[in-house]
């Protein structure tokens, strides 16, 4: 049965090709239900950068195909929507981009951007209509039809997914591990020259007067390792406790992603500054 139905489709798209618009299969955004995995991210990640790499070269299928599967993998990239409006847009396939759009506002409510993504809902909306009241039963020919200047190529809106949670925690323990290694060490060093002081303190007293000379300068070289070993040990102590300090709030923190505007001409979106 889906056959035939399919059959009958591409039969009535060849004998009416100005009535594309009308037959547009279009379809709509599941509700996310779930996490993705670090391993999803790290698919998702690579099937925008893809899809960056698609649409750079204005082949906006396989832009959309590289895009819709980045976001099936990790639903919680809301940005990711507006990216896909776009090529939508390019692709002439209006109805999708205007459904991309209204699933974006419908899960980021709280956006800045809402009325620019709602004025773009407006226009492509007219536009659709417009396209199929001026859509005439007998279509002319193709070559009879004024042809229309391709719409300018935009840059895809920069997404950065959301991260997984033990990607975020291993940055502060390194921050953290470098704080002790740099408190041990200076310890270290505090120690031995401490010791050496005392050492030299029994043999001449307070007074560096009553030592010989041959012990003088070492003993001042180590006092001087003395101070230099506690600094670098109080150094190293609140890069440590920086370091846990933050371990322990980005452990407690959500991640989402970040978006800035961007506006291009004929068209205002969201767009984030950076890469993954």
């Amino acid at each position: 049965m889906r056959l035939h139905l399919s059959g009958l489709l591409a039969l009535s798209v060849l004998a009416l090709p100005s009535l594309g618009a009308a037959a547009e299969e279009t379809h709509p955004y599941t509700e996310c239900t779930h996490e993705a995995s670090e391993a999803d991210v790290t698919a998702a990640k690579a099937a925008f950068q893809a899809g960056n790499v698609s649409f750079n070269e204005a082949d906006y299928p396989r832009a959309i195909l590289y895009w819709e599967d980045a976001f099936r993998r990790d639903c919680s990239a809301h940005p990711l929507l507006l990216n896909l409006a776009r090529a939508y847009e390019l692709n002439g396939q209006k109805q999708q981009a205007v459904i991309a759009l209204e699933t974006f506002l419908q899960r980021e409510p709280n956006t800045t951007e809402r009325a620019q993504i709602q004025r773009r809902i407006e226009v492509l909306k007219k536009q659709i209509e417009s396209e199929q009241a001026a859509t005439p039963v007998a279509a002319p020919p193709p070559a009879a039809t004024p042809a229309q200047a391709p719409p300018p190529q935009q840059q895809p809106q920069q997404v950065t997914l959301k991260d997984h949670p033990k990607s975020n925690q291993v940055i502060p323990l390194v921050v953290a591990g470098a704080g002790a290694a740099i408190f041990v060490v200076g310890g270290l060093i505090y120690l031995d020259g401490a010791k050496k002081v005392k050492d030299y303190e029994k043999q001449c007293g307070t007074s560096h007067k009553e030592c010989p000379a041959e012990i003088v300068e070492p003993a001042n070289d180590a006092a001087k390792k003395e101070t230099t070993g506690g600094v670098i040990a109080l150094v190293g102590l609140p890069v440590l406790a920086g370091g846990l300090i933050w371990y322990f709030v980005a452990s407690s923190s959500p991640k989402s992603a970040v978006v800035t505007p961007a506006v291009g001409p004929g068209y205002a979106g969201l767009a984030l500054n950076g890469a993954f």
